[in-house]
């Protein structure tokens, strides 16, 4: 048996809906039997819990699985200790990981000293190191006796101390810029707004923190801040599965989609896996809060028979049925209709904004920009504005490096149009690329470049490449050099040009930076040509360059 890590969950999570303590363990078949079995059973009994090989399964019958009562032993061990403590047992469960004989104990803590000290007891247990009972009991009833220490308590704010609405906005694509969009429009009302993302955090239109905020001490900062009365909060997969959500309870919450990325990280293997990560967001809304969700992901249409709250879809699709039923079952909805963002509702379809008066759709272009104006403009709804003050800040928000850097960033260099976009993984390169083919002129042509991080798979990596060659009519490749993320240099590069192979093209020298890309593109290409740029690392530069020499469109 090994310990895979312990590992504490300041809020809701994967595993509870409240902080956590996890003790992830790989058990193998040598672990589940023989004298190895035997040992463990002794020392679980030692510790007081019930003799695991003289218990029976529901049916009758001896437990099938010999890894139940290794972790039910370990389940009621937890609960003594507790008890022991004099405190009440907390929840606890188990489950099994997506990572082949990975399993996962997780128990509830308000006291995080303790709750440390019987997860690391519960480790020891389980891995047969010496840890003596009385000591950790005793230990436990010093902890909860003493006065409390700074960051004793978990980081989640409870219900009962918070005092500022939260939206909440998770998926895999498109988070950054529905809350960019969403606190663009509570901000135009005069609201006090406080939002998070990868790019930073900011309160009030000032960048009080840079970087990559989307976890719970990013979420802290704003829910702390005197002068926000809404907190916008983008919260990504790494900062659920690392620390939890930093609320008990949300008030809207925002699904833009799920597809594979960063899949193999923290034990995540398969979309579906990733799914249950992005669930929590949507699983902690308030009874009395709106769970905004894209009815165009069926992935996605699946978290609606999960939520407390009520439900709000949006759709690109009028006709979608998921929404056609949801509608008529007394559910609201906003969908594109006839080229217009349309709020349905049982009995009544009102049409509230074109396309063409969205600038961040760009006409409806940008399919992926219109998921996010649905998407942003429903959790403005749900918040209780009104639809004039929603369709204001529609029209007035738009994709410029002042309020949606990094984000089809669009400009027209002597009839040359170059689109500088984040579009880290699979699907972002495919809006992005087929978006860019839609400026391509009718003599154009449409060239490429790709990068990302690397802690992407091989798999995905390969794919970019092929993707990138099979959209556009010349690629190139950056290489990554601040995000490798553990790969070496040159083997992203090797992945890369391995797809772009299968796309049918050959693989040019890679470049170092994107301006060096656009430099090389700016001497090939003509009006009416296409330059898509996946821009990673050295995006302000190059949106300072184009700003020079293009002009935004």
């Amino acid at each position: 048996m090994r310990l895979v890590e312990i590992r504490e969950l300041d809020g809701p999570n994967v595993f509870l809906l409240e902080p956590a303590m996890k003790v992830e363990l790989e058990v193998n078949g040598a672990d589940l039997s023989g004298d190895t079995a035997r040992a463990f059973y002794r020392r679980l009994e030692h510790w007081g819990a019930s003799d695991p090989e003289g218990e029976e399964g529901e049916e009758g019958d001896s437990h099938t699985d010999p890894v139940v009562p290794l972790v039910d032993g370990l389940l009621e061990v937890i609960g003594l200790l507790h008890g022991r403590a004099g405190v009440p047992a907390p929840n606890a469960r188990w489950e099994r990981m997506e990572e082949p004989d990975h399993v996962t104990i997780a128990f509830g803590w308000t006291h995080r000293r303790a709750g440390v000290a019987v997860a690391e007891a519960i480790a020891a247990l389980a891995l047969g190191e010496p840890v003596d009972h009385d000591e950790v009991v005793a230990t436990l009833r010093t902890i909860v006796a003493s006065p409390a220490k700074l960051g004793d308590a978990p980081l989640v704010v409870r219900d009962r101390d918070r005092h500022k609405r939260i939206v909440a906005i998770t998926g895999t694509n498109g988070k950054t810029t529905t809350t960019r969009l969403v606190a663009s429009i509570l901000a135009a009302t005069g609201t006090g707004v406080g939002w998070t993302s990868t790019n930073g955090v900011w309160v009030n239109g000032e960048e009080v923190l840079d970087g990559d905020w989307t976890g719970i001490r990013g979420a802290r900062r704003v829910l702390d801040h005197p002068d926000v009365e809404v907190a916008i909060l983008e919260t990504a997969r790494g900062g659920i599965l690392q620390r939890g959500v930093a609320y008990q309870s949300n008030d809207v919450a925002v699904v833009t989609n799920v597809t594979a990325d960063h899949l193999g990280l923290h034990g995540v293997l398969t979309v579906e896996g990733l799914l249950r990560v992005k669930a929590v967001v949507p699983r902690t809304t308030r009874s009395s809060g709106t769970v905004v969700l894209n009815a165009d992901d069926a992935l996605v249409q699946t978290l609606a028979t999960t939520v407390r709250a009520s439900v709000f879809l949006v759709s690109r699709q009028p006709e979608n049925p998921f929404v056609t039923a949801h509608v008529l079952a007394g559910g609201e909805a906003l969908v594109v209709r006839d080229g217009w963002l349309t709020h349905l509702t049982a009995g009544q379809a009102r049409a509230l904004v074109s396309l063409e008066d969205v600038p961040m759709t760009f006409g409806g272009r940008a399919a992926h920009m219109v998921e996010n104006a649905l998407g942003g403009a429903a959790a403005c709804l749900a918040l209780g504005l009104s639809t004039d003050q929603v369709v204001t800040g529609l029209r007035a928000f738009r994709n410029a490096v002042d309020s949606n850097p990094g984000r089809l960033n669009a400009y027209d260099v002597d009839g040359i149009t170059v689109i500088s976009d984040y579009a880290h993984n699979e699907a972002g390169l495919r809006h992005l690329l087929s978006f860019a083919r839609t400026f391509v002129g009718p003599d154009g042509h449409l060239f490429s470049l790709i990068s990302t991080a690397g802690d992407r798979t091989d798999a995905t990596l390969v794919s970019l490449g092929k993707i990138a060659a099979g959209g556009a009519d010349r690629v190139l490749v950056k290489r990554t050099h601040r995000y490798l993320r553990g790969r070496e240099p040159g083997e992203m590069e090797r992945l890369f040009a391995a797809g772009i192979v299968e796309g049918g093209q050959q693989m040019a020298p890679p470049v170092d930076t994107e301006i060096e890309a656009l430099d090389i593109f700016m001497r090939t290409t003509k009006p009416g040509d296409v330059i898509a740029m996946m821009c990673i690392e050295d995006g302000d530069e190059l949106r300072a360059r184009l700003a020079e020499i293009g002009t935004p469109i």
